[in-house]
């Protein structure tokens, strides 16, 4: 097992953000000397992860199969 793990599989999408938060996020990113997706990613996954009836609802739209394997394919999962 390697001690460094691949990075995440990263996916080009296309999002409008509005303009004071577009902002924030480049500011953000500079502040702590990242990049402005990086922000995006990481403020996304944090909220997300934590919606509880979001999880609960992307438990629900699991196939038999996706429950089984523990994995989620669903549109909504990858989402």
């Amino acid at each position: 097992m390697s001690i460094i793990n691949k990075p995440p599989e990263m996916v080009k999408r296309e999002y409008e953000l509005q303009e004071p938060i577009a902002v924030a996020a480049e500011k953000y990113a500079a502040f702590i000397q990242s990049t402005p997706d990086h922000v995006v990613n990481s403020a996304l996954k944090m909220v997300l992860w934590r919606d509880a009836d979001f999880r609960r609802w992307r438990k629900q739209q699991q196939t038999p199969a996706e429950k089984k394997d523990g994995h989620a394919t669903t549109k909504a999962a990858r989402a």
